[in-house]
C-alpha cells in the first residue's frame, strides 16, 4: 500500500505520512523541542502523548498503533 506522505520537514525535505512521525524527526534529528498542538483546535500541548490523548477524546480519533 502506497501512503500519501503529506508532512514535510522544512530543515531537510524528507516527507511523513503522520505528523507525529515528523515531530519525532525533527526533535530528533535537528534538535528541535517544539510544542505538539492540535490542528483542529490549535490547542498546544508540551508532550505527544497527551496531544493523542486530546485527539482521541475531543476529536474521536483512533489510537496510534
Amino acid at each position: 500500500m502506497n501512503f500519501f506522505k503529506k508532512y514535510a520537514c522544512d530543515d531537510c525535505d524528507k516527507k511523513f505520512s503522520k505528523q507525529e512521525e515528523l515531530m519525532n524527526h525533527q526533535q530528533i534529528i535537528h534538535g528541535k523541542n517544539s510544542e505538539y498542538d492540535c490542528k483542529k483546535c490549535n490547542k498546544n500541548f508540551s508532550n505527544m502523548e497527551d496531544m493523542r490523548t486530546h485527539l482521541q477524546r475531543e476529536h474521536s480519533y483512533k489510537k496510534y498503533r
